[in-house]
């Protein structure tokens, strides 16, 4: 762990040296941002530093926590060279203490024309169900109907006027499937996700219309080689509405989409999780130095496909609004009130079957 910080200077000290050498021309832009989360949560959260669901807990018993954060602060870089195109990017949830963060590769990749077409090769979003809704909570409605997240992948698309288009190959990850200790997911094929898109406008407002999905498959690691498919079928839809506001969200229905944040993240079965869920969020501006935004999401599994697991969530919804504001040049404060609820269909005697958990978290963010 004491090599990291060790390995990222002396990155730092070479990039422009890189620059003015083998890679002459290359142009680089540093981004990132400061990031302090500081929430209140009535009922413990999924994570310490973020809510995604609530955790099960005894009737009447839900127990109240705060927790302060700065790992969501990101640094990256963006690299330029005639048509070819780069990007790294890190934050600090990598684990460790909470003084003392390690960092998460978030992006790495080299992008390149290929003809007519473009090739991006690295780490990077999932192609699938691409919008992100505007929350100060770090994971954007992940677990609540909002799926797709980052993984290695080969991806070729264009942009041919007003369609998009993509195919992704992509590595299939897994977690322990049959309890032997051994994350499962190996496969003699990786992941496939493609995604269609068409950009117009409806009444004057530019409208963004897509579809997308997912096939993958995961082999056990041990004991005869037993395997399982993951697969989503996705929709979106942006709108741009009058006084700069924005009308965003997500559908979607699959199974076995543990990985992608999806099925409230329940661990992916043999016999398949059936699930769906989506998405929607209202952004508002409001004036020069005020934004707001608000939206909801539900993901829901089918209980049939969870009889007899322990700790197995059926359904979770969130309820958000967020108000942010100017502070100073490239520096922002906000407010984020949250209301969410999950379902525990096994939930034992004495054991409340459906908490609930009001958040309210404070952010400062400073972006560079």
């Amino acid at each position: 762990m004491q090599r990291l910080p060790g390995l990222l200077i002396l990155a730092l000290a070479v990039l422009p040296l890189s620059a003015a050498g083998a890679a002459e021309g290359t142009e680089i832009e540093w981004y990132g941002k400061f990031k302090l989360d500081a929430a209140y949560d009535t009922a413990q959260p999924s994570h310490t530093n973020f809510a995604m669901w609530v955790k099960e807990h005894a009737d009447g018993d839900a127990q109240d926590v705060t927790n302060i954060t700065a790992r969501e602060s990101r640094l990256g870089f963006r690299l330029k060279r005639e048509e070819v195109r780069g990007l790294l990017e890190f934050d600090f949830y990598g684990g460790g203490a909470e003084n003392k963060n390690l960092l998460q590769l978030r992006k790495a990749y080299v992008d390149l024309p290929l003809g007519g077409l473009r090739l991006r090769a690295g780490q990077d979003s999932d192609l699938i169900s691409p919008l992100v809704a505007a929350t100060l909570n770090y994971t954007v409605v992940w677990g609540n109907g909002n799926i797709g997240y980052r993984r290695p992948q080969i991806r070729l698309y264009q942009q041919a006027g007003a369609i998009w288009w993509g195919v992704a190959l992509a590595r299939n990850i897994s977690p322990d499937l049959d309890g032997n200790g051994i994350a499962d997911g190996d496969d003699g094929l990786p992941s496939l996700q493609a995604r269609l898109a068409l950009s117009t406008d409806i009444g004057g407002r530019s409208l963004q219309l897509g579809a997308s999905g997912h096939y993958g498959r995961a082999e056990i690691a041990t004991g005869g080689g037993d395997s399982y498919s993951s697969w989503s079928a996705n929709g979106e839809a942006k709108l741009q509405l009058a006084a700069g506001a924005t009308l965003l969200g997500e559908v979607y229905i699959g199974s076995n989409v543990g990985t992608y944040f999806g099925s409230i993240v329940n661990t992916n079965s043999i016999e398949g999780l059936a699930s769906l869920g989506g998405w929607i969020n209202l952004q508002l501006p409001a004036g020069d130095t005020h934004s707001l935004s608000l939206g909801a999401g539900l993901d829901t599994v089918d209980e049939d496909d969870l009889i007899g697991v322990a700790g197995a969530r059926s359904s979770d919804l969130i309820i958000f609004g967020n108000l942010q504001r100017v502070l100073a040049p490239g520096v922002k404060g906000g407010v984020e009130i949250a209301w969410l609820t999950t379902d525990y269909p096994n939930a034992g005697v004495g054991r409340e079957s459906k908490p609930t958990d009001l958040r309210l978290q404070f952010s400062v963010i400073g972006s560079f």
